[in-house]
């Protein structure tokens, strides 16, 4: 409807556009006819007041000037020009046989620049002025220009009386601009109705298409309300739990199927104005009351979720969550309801459930404990026996020079300090997991486990600060047995590097040394506890720590060209403090 609004309006501005143009033109061309008229009818006035006998007896030089006649013909031609105001020039002008144009006399004083003198040629002579001697008619010209400006001229032939003959033409000169003025001014009516008409046009359509746009917006907003209203509907029924509306005076508007599958009640109980303080367990009706009331008066103060007790029509007691907030601008609330009765059942179990399991885990402590005491006792007691072993292996060495002998005593040695290896080991692995993980500084690990080493020739360059692990208490066994294999293993070693990289499955930690790296036979082997040069259960250990929080380690390195570690840290297991690395 607006765009034909639009459509219509375009088309009568058009149409009022196009009538006053024609009706300005119309009004401009009669109003220039008339002042042509007016001007020529002045003109030929003033002829009549010419003496012709003075004008005969011009010559058309300066010798005229002084004579009677042409004096006569000055003081006429400056009384045309006083009479007038709006004419400019009056002037007489005369033909000479080849036909140039030339002054005979003029309006202007002597002493003005615009003065011509008598005999002064005038070169500008349009066809029109010479046309005007040629067939003694009189005529209106201009605007034309010339030296003294632009100019509308009446131009009158001035015949001799004895012969007939056009002997001069009387010119009278008005500006153009002050003709241009009197037009305007004649065409303004035009022009001002036009211009009003079209205003009143535009207040005309403004006022219709206003008028058609607010019908629209209330037809729009009514759709969008109906919308909203069956959207509100479909919701409130559709929201899989209970709802219902609450009017101040505690009776219930309005209330969705679920309220009735939950409370047992149907729409003809509601209707009859029920109020839902009937549900409440006794207990709890009080407080709701006075939740009821403070959300009407300070409803920021007032509690928006909180449990309480619904009686069923059949006497059931259920456990509600309840949601509840006011409809805005409006005394009326709105309320949620859900059914958590098997929830908190559920809850209680599994709150008796973790009692029990933590009553279990009390019992397996104490008994991992008392585990403890008694590996630790035995560890002990058969270090005890070792020591004892070993220090009469060491005699039997001494007194029994034998070699035979000395090399049994030997294996018997090496199996002694074999198991207190293993001894020492279970110690160490029963400490795995026996404390939580914690979040750790990997630099100051690396750095602290460096100094307790002899690295000073060799040099240790770690590329992050403010990396930290999340890992057992015992992380530092890990870089401690990276280091002392370093030192212990890469005989030509100068050089260890640690640095992290992000990957697809974490964080990426690296160990790189420039020792004799490890041949690719055992870069798996040397994982287990039971291989490889005298390395003990280190690597055994380090992989077992590290697993603790999901951490894994491998060997990476190429033989000959160092030994590299790459320990893959989970993206839940390390962060960054304070940013960057």
């Amino acid at each position: 409807m607006i765009r034909n609004f639009n459509r219509w309006l375009v088309l009568a501005i058009l149409i009022i556009f196009v009538s006053g143009i024609a009706l300005t033109v119309w009004t401009v061309q009669r109003e220039d006819s008339q002042l042509r008229t007016d001007l020529l009818i002045k003109v030929r006035h003033m002829s009549g007041d010419i003496n012709k006998e003075a004008l005969v007896e011009l010559t058309g030089s300066e010798s005229d000037l002084g004579t009677p006649a042409y004096l006569a013909l000055k003081d006429k031609m400056i009384q045309f020009g006083a009479e007038d105001p709006q004419i400019r020039f009056v002037y007489l002008m005369g033909q000479r046989p080849d036909g140039t144009v030339f002054f005979y006399v003029d309006s202007e004083s002597p002493d003005s620049q615009d003065y011509s003198p008598p005999g002064q040629l005038y070169s500008e002579a349009s066809d029109i002025l010479v046309n005007v001697f040629s067939s003694g008619y009189e005529t209106i010209e201009g605007p034309e220009s010339d030296r003294w400006g632009t100019w509308v001229s009446g131009l009158v032939p001035i015949a001799d009386p004895r012969t007939g003959n056009v002997i001069a033409v009387l010119g009278t000169d008005i500006d153009a601009w002050d003709w241009n003025i009197q037009i305007i001014k004649a065409s303004a009516p035009a022009v001002i109705a036009m211009l009003l008409l079209v205003l009143l046009l535009l207040i005309f359509f403004y006022v219709l298409q206003r008028n058609e746009r607010e019908k629209q917006l209330r037809s729009e907003s009514e759709a969008i309300i109906r919308e909203s209203e069956n959207r509100y509907r479909t919701v409130f029924e559709s929201t899989g739990t209970a709802m219902l509306t609450i009017e101040e005076d505690t009776t219930i508007g309005f209330a969705n199927k679920e309220f009735f599958r939950l409370t047992g009640y149907s729409q003809e109980d509601i209707d009859k104005g029920r109020s839902w303080t009937e549900f409440i367990f006794r207990d709890d009706l009080e407080k709701m009351i006075q939740q009821h009331k403070l959300r009407r008066q300070k409803p920021e103060e007032a509690v928006k979720q909180y449990e309480f007790r619904l009686i069923t029509k059949t006497g059931e007691i259920r456990t509600i969550l309840l949601t509840i907030a006011m409809l805005p601008a409006t005394k009326r609330s709105v309320a949620s309801l859900i059914d958590i009765t098997d929830q908190k059942a559920a809850e209680a179990a599994l709150q008796q459930y973790a009692s029990e399991v933590t009553h279990y885990a009390d019992t397996l402590r104490q008994t991992n404990d008392k585990l403890n005491l008694l590996n630790s006792i035995t560890r002990h007691d058969i270090l005890n026996q070792l020591t004892t072993i070993l220090g009469y292996l060491e005699l039997m060495q001494m007194t029994n020079p034998d070699p035979a002998f000395q090399g049994y005593l030997t294996k018997e040695m090496q199996a002694a300090q074999n198991i207190k290896k293993q001894i020492t080991f279970t110690k160490e692995y029963q400490d795995i997991g026996a404390q939580s993980p914690q979040w750790f500084n990997l630099k100051k690990i690396i750095v602290a486990n460096a100094a307790n080493l002899p690295l000073s020739p060799i040099k240790l360059v770690v590329y992050f600060d403010t990396l930290e692990i999340y890992a057992d208490p015992m992380l530092e066994k890990v870089f401690y047995t990276l280091l002392e294999n370093a030192l212990r293993h890469g005989k030509t070693i100068t050089t260890i590097e640690f640095s992290c990289s992000t990957s697809a499955g974490g964080l990426l930690v690296t160990y790189q040394d420039n020792g004799a790296g490890i041949p690719a036979e055992h870069k798996e082997a040397i994982f287990d506890r039971r291989f490889f040069c005298h390395t003990g259960f280190g690597l055994f250990l380090s992989r077992a720590i590290l697993s603790i929080t999901g951490m894994t380690i491998r060997e990476t390195g190429e033989p000959g060209r160092g030994a590299r570690f790459e320990i893959l840290v989970p993206k839940e297991a390390y962060r960054f403090t304070n940013g960057g690395y």
